[in-house]
């Protein structure tokens, strides 16, 4: 047996030693939780804001005849109902004069004022304020963004003897990874938060418009489904938009998702493995620091580290030739060589730039003392 395959044997009967005299503790706490949510509510009201717009602009309204019998000295207006009404009832004429002028006790008064009272103002008013609703609702179970939060724990603690020698290795590790979810299509569009804030302002508008503090004056009862299918709610575009946004809140189900995962454990599996598998790394690199290393060659410790390294990528996949091995670490060579190379050049570029600086400002400093000596 050659020196070579006596080392490598030793060092093989070492690593056995090192992971048969092992108690090792890999505990594992892990904290996700995201909440990616679904805003197409924002896209259907906001879509539907500029034609409520419109209704509440030019409301409908109809006529209302008051009628009212009143003396006739209190009658604003003549008019042809008041004297169809007072042919229909004589006993309100007090006489007649000898020119066939009739001067009557009594006449009926009409007044006709207008009303913002129809069934499709009160769809509206009612559609407006159940979108309202709707909206702070969905505002305070979504927020302003969609987020994920995971967080990781790890606490490793390992022992274990070799020859006479007691090795301990304590470590814990933890990460954080927190971000928003970023909901806006292109660049340039409106954040969520933004949109929101714009849709509460215009939908606060429309609650101080004529239509809504008229009918909201009047108590006026609030629609309910199904909506009738008047002429103005089945032929103005207006309107069509307006009852496909009470279809849509009426049937809206809840897309969000919302995923938590918690878990507190002790590997037992790979992970765990892996970290023995460091925990023997960490020890072949200390040996550098025992007194009976520090004469060690070079190409000895060289040696140990490569052999770590092989078996390392031999327990990641057994089936890997040695072919493979071989060109993954010329390439990984050729990728470290390319890269300090031009480290390299960087370094030389900056020196010599600092040289040509340098010797531009002793060249003006020499000027400068020949210019000062002729004068």
């Amino acid at each position: 047996m050659n020196e070579e395959e006596q080392e490598t044997l030793e060092q093989s009967l070492n690593q056995d030693e090192f992971f048969q005299n092992m108690n090792s503790l890999l505990s594992v706490t892990t904290d996700f939780e995201k909440r990616e949510y679904d805003y197409e509510w924002i896209d259907i009201i906001d879509e539907t804001l500029p034609y409520l717009d419109n209704i509440l602009r030019n409301p409908k309204r109809f006529i209302i005849n008051e009628e009212e019998v009143v003396q006739v000295e209190k009658s604003k207006k003549v008019t042809v109902e008041s004297i169809i009404h007072l042919s229909q009832h004589t006993n309100y004429i007090q006489k007649i004069e000898d020119n066939g002028d009739v001067k009557p006790s009594k006449i009926l008064n009409i007044n006709k004022e207008e009303s913002l009272d129809t069934y499709e103002n009160r769809f509206i008013y009612t559609l407006i304020n159940n979108t309202r609703t709707f909206f702070e609702k969905r505002k305070s179970e979504t927020g302003e963004y969609s987020y994920f939060k995971d967080k990781k724990h790890l606490k490793y603690e390992a022992n274990t003897i070799l020859n006479t020698e007691e090795v301990q290795l304590s470590l814990e590790l933890s990460s954080k990874n927190e971000a928003k979810l970023d909901t806006k299509k292109h660049a340039g569009e409106e954040s969520v938060a933004d949109r929101l804030k714009r849709i509460k302002i215009q939908l606060d508008g429309f609650s101080s418009t004529e239509l809504m503090q008229t009918l909201s004056k009047l108590h006026v009862p609030p629609v309910r489904s199904p909506i009738r299918k008047t002429n103005v709610i089945l032929k103005n575009p207006n309107f069509q938009k307006a009852e496909a946004l009470w279809n849509y809140m009426q049937s809206y189900e809840q897309k969000d998702i919302n995923e938590n995962d918690h878990q507190s454990y002790y590997d037992t599996g790979n992970l765990k493995k892996e970290y023995n598998q460091a925990f023997l790394s960490l020890y072949m690199a200390n040996k550098i620091l025992d007194h009976e290393n520090k004469t060690a060659s070079e190409s000895k410790l060289l040696s140990q580290t490569i052999n770590r390294l092989i078996e390392n990528i031999l327990d990641s996949n057994y089936e890997i030739t040695e072919q493979e091995i071989k060109d993954l670490f010329d390439k990984q060579i050729k990728l470290i060589k390319t890269a300090n190379e031009m480290k390299r050049k960087r370094i030389k570029k900056l020196l010599l730039d600092k040289l040509e600086e340098e010797e531009k400002s002793y060249t003006n400093d020499w000027k400068i003392l020949e210019e000062t000596t002729i004068c």
